[in-house]
C-alpha cells in the first residue's frame, strides 16, 4: 500500500528556527533499519496506519518531572516512524514485536527531534481482519524481500473469516516472527531463514494455480489449510549455531511434533478470537489438520477430503523442488544426479 505524498512539516513552535529536527531519534540510534531512511514525519494523523508493530522501545525515568519518557520505533505498510510520550507510570506491557494503535494529540501532532508526540501507545487487545498481518512485518526479518511481498499478496487471497483466523493465530508477536523467520526443516527442504514461510507460499501458489481443475474443491478451505499445514513449525525449531546446521528441534517438537502443535494453536486461536468462524467449516479444517498416522487408530480418521489431497500434493512438490534445486548441477539432470565413487555425477542433461 503506497501512502500519498505529504505536505511539509510546519515549524515547531517549541524549537528555534536554526535547529533542524534530528532524522534519527537520539535514544534509538542503536536501532538501524537502513538508517531509518524510510522514516516519514507525518503532519496528519489520518495518514498513519491504524495498526503498527513495535520494533524498538525504550523507557527512561525523568527525575525532574517524576515521569517516564517512552520512545518507540514503529513499522507498518512500508514506513518506520518514531513516537514519544511521557507518563507517570511505565508502560511495561508494550514489548518489541507487539501490535499497537496510537492515541494522538490532535489530528496534526507535533514532531520533536524526529519523534511524533503522542498521548500513548495502546496495545492491540484482539486481532481482526482490518489489517494485513504481513504489512506489519519489518523488512529486516527477511533475507529476500520478495518473500514479504508475496506473503502480503497471498494474505489478500483469503476471505474475511480466514484473514481473521490467520491474524488470530499469529497475534502474539514473537510467534509471528518465528513463523516468518524459521526454517521448514533442520537439514532437508527449506532449511534456512524464512524457509517455512517460503514453503508455505509455494504451497498456496500451487493451490491457487491448480484448484480450478477440481470442480468440487473449496478454494478458501484449501488455502487456509495450505497456510496452516506447517504453522506448528514456528515452535518446532530453535537457532543452533553449530558447524553443520543453523537450527535444531525444540523439546515441544521432539515430544509432540508440528502437526499436533499446529492443531492446538488453531483451536486455541479460534476459541479465543474468532468464535463466529462457521462451525462446519471449522470441523473440516480440524479434520485436515489432524495428524494422520500410517496405521489406523480408533482416535483418528484417515483423510477423507479432496482439499487434503490437493495440499499434500502441493506440499510434496514444494519440498521436492527445493531439494532438487539445491542438488542440481549445471549439465546434469533436473533432479539429484547419481554419484560415482569420486562424487562426480553422470551427465543426464535433458535435450
Amino acid at each position: 500500500m503506497k501512502l500519498p505524498s505529504l505536505p511539509e512539516q510546519p515549524k515547531n513552535p517549541h524549537r528555534p528556527d536554526d535547529v533542524l529536527p534530528s532524522p534519527i531519534p537520539t535514544p534509538l540510534q542503536t536501532y538501524d533499519v537502513q538508517n531509518l531512511q524510510n522514516q516519514i514525519t507525518f503532519t496528519d494523523a489520518s495518514l498513519l496506519p491504524r495498526v503498527m508493530r513495535i520494533v524498538k522501545i525504550t523507557i527512561a525515568p525523568n527525575s525532574a518531572t517524576n515521569e517516564y519518557r517512552h520512545q518507540a520505533v514503529l513499522y507498518a505498510q512500508g514506513v518506520h516512524i518514531a513516537v514519544e510520550w511521557f507518563a507517570r507510570q511505565r508502560y511495561d506491557q508494550l514489548t518489541c514485536n507487539g501490535l499497537v494503535t496510537i492515541a494522538y494529540k490532535g489530528i496534526k501532532p507535533i514532531s520533536i527531534d524526529g519523534h511524533l508526540q503522542i498521548i500513548r501507545l495502546c496495545r492491540l487487545d484482539r486481532p481482526d481482519m482490518s489489517y494485513n498481518l504481513f504489512e506489519t512485518a519489518p523488512p529486516d526479518w527477511f533475507i529476500n524481500k520478495d518473500i514479504l511481498t508475496r506473503a502480503i499478496q497471498a494474505w489478500e487471497m483469503l476471505d474475511d473469516k480466514n484473514q481473521h483466523l490467520l491474524n488470530a493465530i499469529c497475534f502474539e508477536g514473537d510467534f509471528f516472527k518465528r513463523f516468518c523467520t524459521g526454517p521448514s526443516s533442520v537439514g532437508h527442504h527449506h532449511s534456512y531463514l524464512n524457509g517455512n514461510l517460503e514453503h508455505t507460499l509455494e504451497v498456496t501458489d500451487f493451490i491457487t494455480n491448480s484448484i480450478q481443475q477440481y470442480k468440487t474443491a473449496n478454494l478458501q478451505l484449501a488455502l487456509i489449510y495450505g497456510w496452516l499445514h506447517d504453522i506448528g513449525k514456528a515452535d518446532e525449531y530453535q537457532p543452533c549455531k553449530t558447524v553443520d546446521r543453523e537450527f535444531k528441534l525444540t523439546p515441544s517438537a521432539y515430544l509432540h511434533g508440528h502437526k499436533l502443535n499446529g492443531l492446538h494453536l488453531v483451536i486455541k486461536a479460534q476459541a479465543r478470537h474468532v468464535p463466529l468462524y462457521p462451525e462446519k467449516t471449522f470441523d473440516h479444517l480440524r479434520h485436515l489438520l489432524e495428524p494422520h498416522p500410517n496405521s489406523t487408530t480408533p482416535d483418528t480418521r484417515k483423510p477423507q477430503m479432496l482439499e487434503h489431497l490437493i495440499v499434500q500434493q502441493a506440499d510434496a512438490a514444494s519440498a521436492a523442488a527445493n531439494v532438487y534445486a539445491a542438488a542440481h548441477r549445471p549439465g546434469c539432470s533436473f533432479g539429484i544426479a547419481p554419484q560415482s565413487g569420486q562424487g562426480n555425477g553422470a551427465n543426464f542433461r535433458y535435450e
